[in-house]
């Protein structure tokens, strides 16, 4: 049985599995119930329930799951669109530096360039003044 007692019973307080049975009074020939196979009418000590009862119960309590799970997967689809957004934003911002990187890589092979035509032009003009003197 579930929560305080709502749904469909599995175990009586004795211990016993709970069984299936059909009615067969005058009151209510052929309804579905279940019960404690040592139970008796009247028995307030052993399970009985009408399985229509047992099974409104679960239907209620079924319902109310499925809107919380609903509520849940709602939530949930927010935070993954916000992950979303925050990734799209990421990646632009990561394309942006990239971008600059790439810049900042280009100046500096042209500054490499110029000193090394720098340090080439000092060292021939020092080899011509050594020459020339």
């Amino acid at each position: 049985m579930g929560d305080r007692g709502r749904g469909i019973p599995k175990i009586c307080r004795c211990g016993e599995v709970v069984v299936m049975n059909t009615s067969r009074t005058v009151k209510n020939p052929g309804r579905l119930f279940y019960a404690c196979p040592f139970g008796a009418e009247g028995d307030w000590y052993h399970t009985f329930k009408w399985t229509d009862v047992s099974m409104y119960e679960e239907l209620v309590d079924l319902i109310r799951k499925v809107d919380k799970i609903k509520g849940a997967s709602i939530t949930l689809q927010k935070r993954v669109n916000t992950c979303e957004d925050e990734i799209e934003t990421l990646t632009m911002e990561t394309r942006v530096c990239e971008a600059l990187v790439e810049k900042e890589i280009r100046e500096c092979k042209m500054q490499l360039r110029s000193l090394k035509n720098l340090v080439v032009f000092a060292f021939v003009m020092f080899f011509f003044f050594k020459i020339m003197h």
